[in-house]
Parts: structure tokens; sequence; C-alpha cells
């Protein structure tokens, strides 16, 4: 991570499951450590801005039953709602089994299934 967890820091992730599987540099926008985590970062599907909240982070809360992972993408569209919600869950269940030992999940039970679900998330 260049820059440290400071506001304007940088970091790059790698997109194991995109085509040619890029690499992004995402910007820290905010970090307030251990419990809050906000990120940003263009690509030429236009501009992300996605929020990590955590709770239950000391070490009793994690003893008593882990720690909660809010995952937030902040969005001034609906477009791509469908493909763009499966596609996290995806991603986020891809974390979950590497934390736990357990397979991999398959992109394919994500999208199409649950698109309508995503989309279905409108505010109101």
């Amino acid at each position: 991570m260049g820059g440290g967890r400071c506001p304007g820091g940088t970091a790059r992730v790698r997109m194991v499951f995109e085509e040619q599987e890029p690499w992004i540099e995402l910007r820290v926008e905010a970090c307030e450590t251990p419990h809050r985590l906000v990120v940003s970062t263009v690509d030429e599907e236009g501009s992300w801005n996605l929020e990590l909240k955590l709770s239950g982070t000391s070490a009793a809360a994690a003893e008593a039953g882990g720690t909660e992972l809010r995952f937030i993408q902040h969005r001034d569209t609906e477009a791509g709602l469908g493909e763009i919600g499966a596609g996290w869950e995806y991603y986020l269940d891809k974390l979950r089994a590497s934390l736990d030992g357990t397979p991999q999940p398959v992109f394919e039970d994500y999208y199409p299934a649950q698109k309508g679900y995503f989309e279905g998330l409108t505010a109101e």
C-alpha cells in the first residue's frame, strides 16, 4: 500500500474473476482503524466508491462470535445494479471461503440468479 493507511494512500487489488485478472488501484478516502475504511477507484466503467465497516473488532467480541463486515457501495445511478450486486456478493463469499478454508464459490451460482434481487434494492 503506497502512502500508508492515511487518506490519499493507495493500494493495488487484483480482480481475479474479471477478464485478464486486472489490477486496480484504490485510493484511501478515510480510515478509522479498526472500524471503517473508505476507498475509491476509477476504471473504464466509471468511479467506484466503497465503504467497509467492521463491528465487533475487539478480542472479546471476536471470541463471542466474530467480526461483522458491512460492505457498502455508494452509487449515483441504479444502472447495472443487478450485475454489480451479484459480483460483490460473489467476491465477499470468496473472502469468507478463504477465511474458513471451505470450497470457493462458483460465479454462475450468483449471476444471473441474483440479478433480480439486486435490481429490487433501489432507494425509494
